[in-house]
């Protein structure tokens, strides 16, 4: 299960972001292993020696996952006449980030590279404590999407134009994969929900699903590209949590024209799982998107 939520005021002494973010990872990856040595007092809790072994690790891993996005080749990956081609690090399989003696590796998985266009920015231009929080959420969330999605997703990859997106797929059909979790935007800049809204004519339909926790989320299936007698489909669940509005996108792949092998059930699914919710909830706390109605970069 993942933890990535600070405790209560006075609990626990704080711990960087980084640390909040592979906790969970750490954990499942430290069950059932050798303890280090102690470094600490023997009066202290077994707790606080977990975080420490953990603490070990972080460095290591975020190293490594910056190190992967600069590796390679640059490849074609998709484009088109009236845009300029995207593409990825020739790294094409997942690596591993070294971890402390006697402990199992972080499984880390190498971005897709994006060029930024004109007036774009990217990930490449935040700051460096800020680029490696952001770089090991989505390695992090990149693994949750993959676990919790059909198995014809896969693998899920970040890419490093910016926090929210993912990619799906590998030698064969690609597709576009969107977890945002942003601020909603406050005072006269809020904004309503948009309705659930389903035209059949235009290949919508949008259900309203009540999450645990009494959360009201929109399950919407909506058609895309039209193309040689083909139309490729996709799939959104969003909901608002805390103080964000989170959406969960995957989309088909427009130059194949093969659609979205999931289903807005599917995404039901994933969203409440508690290893996504987790995500969701750090996000939510510690923000790495702009408020609603801000232009990232401007």
């Amino acid at each position: 299960m993942y933890v990535l939520m600070d405790p209560a005021p006075g609990d626990e002494p704080a711990r960087d972001d980084e640390e909040l973010l592979v906790r969970s990872a750490m954990e499942r990856a430290t069950d059932g292993a050798p303890p280090l040595p102690d470094l600490v007092p023997g009066a202290l809790v077994q707790g606080r020696r977990r975080r420490a072994r953990a603490r070990a690790a972080i460095g290591a891993a975020a190293t490594a996952i910056v190190g992967l996005g600069v590796l390679g080749a640059a490849l074609p990956v998709w484009g088109g006449d009236a845009e300029p081609v995207r593409r990825w690090s020739a790294a094409s399989s997942a690596s591993a980030a070294p971890a402390a003696p006697g402990y199992p590796y972080i499984p880390v998985r190498p971005p897709v590279h994006v060029e930024p266009g004109p007036g774009e920015t990217s990930m490449a231009d935040l700051p460096e404590k800020e680029l490696s929080r952001q770089l090991v959420f989505q390695n992090e969330a990149a693994g949750v999407l993959e676990a919790l999605l059909p198995k014809a997703i896969g693998p899920v990859r970040p890419v490093d134009i910016a926090v929210n997106r993912y990619q799906g797929g590998e030698d064969g059909p690609v597709f576009p994969i969107t977890l945002s979790i942003r601020p909603l935007a406050t005072g006269k800049a809020a904004r309503t929900d948009s309705p659930c809204l389903s035209i059949a004519a235009k290949g919508l339909q949008c259900d309203e699903v009540t999450l645990p926790g009494g959360i009201t989320a929109q399950a919407i299936t909506a058609a895309g590209n039209a193309k040689g007698g083909k139309t490729i489909t996709g799939a959104t669940v969003r909901f608002r949590y805390g103080h964000s509005r989170v959406v969960l996108t995957v989309g088909g792949d427009d130059t194949a024209m093969v659609s979205a092998p999931v289903t807005a059930e599917d995404l039901l699914t994933a969203v409440q799982d508690p290893e996504f919710m987790n995500l969701v909830e750090y996000a939510d706390e510690r923000p790495m998107e702009a408020k609603e109605g801000s232009v990232r970069g401007g």
